[in-house]
């Protein structure tokens, strides 16, 4: 296994620069960040991100500096103090020993940057924000679990004067939170919510719409960096049913996961295959049903789409046919698309569309939230 070393002082993400230049101008402002996940794909391009926009940071006054690094496999530290120094903790989930190198009394900002798509981490987002530590992150399962945890977290981040940013959660880059919360906080009351939030379904029904076989689509988005490794995880809709509800919750509304009903697009015994691979072979016995559905909806001047939709008494994420001119069949592979309709905005609702898949996308979208949130650190 190549050392995590490299990682820090060479290799994959611009190599020396990846220290931002830890040779800043007095004044400058520096912000420390341990970063979970950086050896998946969106945390390879937050580390190159950060890498290559290091001086345009710096001559802002800023300097964000990576000082830890966790994987599935080792953890990574860089000492404060020496650019050379690097100490490897061999277990990642011995946390109280990285949360102390995080602590050591060095000063600066500090940020936690999840960038997993799991749960190792969400247990100790309490103590990260009640240590004034933000945290920043693309994971959706801190905020699609119980509506205790969610208003927990919530309630912390204001007490403790601790950013919690995750706009990365729906919509890849799209300012979609910020902007409904803001809403909100202006004492608007949504209505209803339609939103294709899967770049991937999207993608995968842009395809099945225009004539590509359903397996041969998931295989293209799987390529393209678009699915989870396995793509069971993406066709199961628990993705979109995620997205839903932390919309909901952003609107004031307190739902739990078990009231959103959610449309698995594979039988119940190809989604308990573990393999991706057997899953994916799977899927070709399915191709003439979804090429079936895809016709039938054509002759009909309709389009497949898989929509999010809540209407004030419920909430569900599922495949459904679509006018030809409705916005949502307009959208190319790949897009999506949020509408809201509130006590302000109606008839015509606040719609927010664009770009949702990819870990290009969503990196930035990482790194934006890294810089609002250090400008709440200050």
């Amino acid at each position: 296994m190549r050392a995590l070393a490299n990682v820090l002082s060479a290799g994959d993400f611009g190599a020396d620069d990846l220290q931002l230049k830890a040779s800043a101008q007095p004044g400058t402002r520096q912000v420390q960040l341990l970063i979970a996940g950086h050896s998946g794909q969106i945390g390879r391009k937050l580390c190159r991100q950060l890498a290559t926009r290091g001086d345009n940071f710096l001559a802002q006054g800023l300097h964000l500096r990576i000082t830890g690094l966790i994987n599935s496999r080792e953890f990574t530290w860089r000492d404060l103090d020496s650019q050379n120094s690097v100490t490897y903790v061999r277990q990642p989930d011995d946390w109280p020993q990285i949360l102390r190198h995080f602590l050591s009394g060095h000063i600066g900002a500090r940020q936690f940057v999840d960038c997993t798509a799991g749960d190792a981490f969400i247990s100790h987002y309490p103590e990260l924000l009640r240590h004034g530590i933000g945290i920043v992150t693309p994971n959706k399962l801190a905020n699609s679990g119980s509506q205790v945890d969610y208003a927990t977290l919530q309630q912390l981040a204001r007490q403790c004067g601790a950013p919690y940013r995750y706009e990365t959660t729906v919509g890849a880059a799209l300012p979609v939170l910020g902007p409904l919360a803001d809403l909100v906080r202006a004492g608007d009351k949504v209505k209803r919510i339609e939103a294709v939030v899967s770049g991937t379904l999207s993608f995968i029904f842009g395809r099945v719409n225009n004539g590509e076989r359903f397996s041969v689509a998931v295989r293209e988005a799987r390529a393209r960096g678009y699915t989870e490794p396995h793509p069971g995880a993406d066709l199961a809709g628990t993705d979109s049913g995620r997205k839903l509800l932390i919309l909901m919750r952003e609107a004031g509304l307190k739902w739990e996961p078990e009231q959103v009903k959610v449309e698995n697009l594979v039988p119940e015994e190809l989604a308990a295959e573990s393999d991706a691979e057997r899953f994916l072979a799977g899927l070709v016995a399915h191709d003439k049903t979804w090429a079936e559905r895809a016709e039938a909806a054509h002759h009909r001047s309709l389009r497949l789409v898989y929509l999010a939709r809540f209407d004030g008494r419920s909430a569900s994420v599922g495949v459904t046919h679509v006018s030809n001119t409705d916005p949502f069949a307009l959208l190319a592979p790949g897009e999506n698309l949020i509408r809201i309709w509130t006590e302000r905005y109606q008839p015509v609702p606040l719609g927010i569309a664009g770009p949702g898949a990819g870990p290009e996308l969503t990196a930035a979208g990482v790194l934006t939230d890294i810089l609002k949130a250090a400008a709440q650190l200050r």
